[in-house]
């Protein structure tokens, strides 16, 4: 089930307590993808797919996506722990990352993720696509 599909922008402003997702303003296009299946009976690690690439319009996250994710998760009511991120790129021989978070501290009640990339195995490409071509005919 499609949750957002189009461009996800920010204007690089301090708007509340918290820092934006970078400092100069940005766009991204955004799919997310709701992979659960309440009638299999069996919940997912992992239920949502967050598929994001770069429009080539004002900033990049590329090299610290946690204040991406976690505006995204902020935005649509998810779980950073409980998000596939996935990182799509133009170029046909690696493209996708596979954005893989872990705590790495706290402060109050907020806490902070490492991010390690990877590249995608084939069978979550194959995931990848399969959620793609059902998300597309929707």
């Amino acid at each position: 089930m499609a949750i957002f599909n189009g461009r996800y922008s920010w204007d690089g402003k301090k708007r509340d307590s918290g820092s934006p997702i970078a400092w100069f303003p940005g766009t991204y296009n955004l799919k997310i993808i709701d992979c659960s299946d309440p009638s299999k009976g069996v919940e997912q690690l992992k239920p949502y797919i967050c598929l994001f690439s770069e429009t080539g319009e004002g900033q990049s996250i590329y090299a610290n996506p946690e204040k991406f994710a976690k505006q995204i998760c902020h935005d649509f009511s998810l779980n950073i722990e409980r998000v596939l991120w996935v990182e799509e790129f133009s170029d046909d021989e690696k493209r996708y990352d596979m954005i893989l978070f872990s705590r790495s501290g706290r402060l109050g009640s907020s806490y902070f993720y490492r991010a390690k990339r990877r590249p995608a195995l084939e069978s979550e490409i194959k995931m990848i696509h399969k959620q793609l071509a059902a998300f597309e005919e929707k």
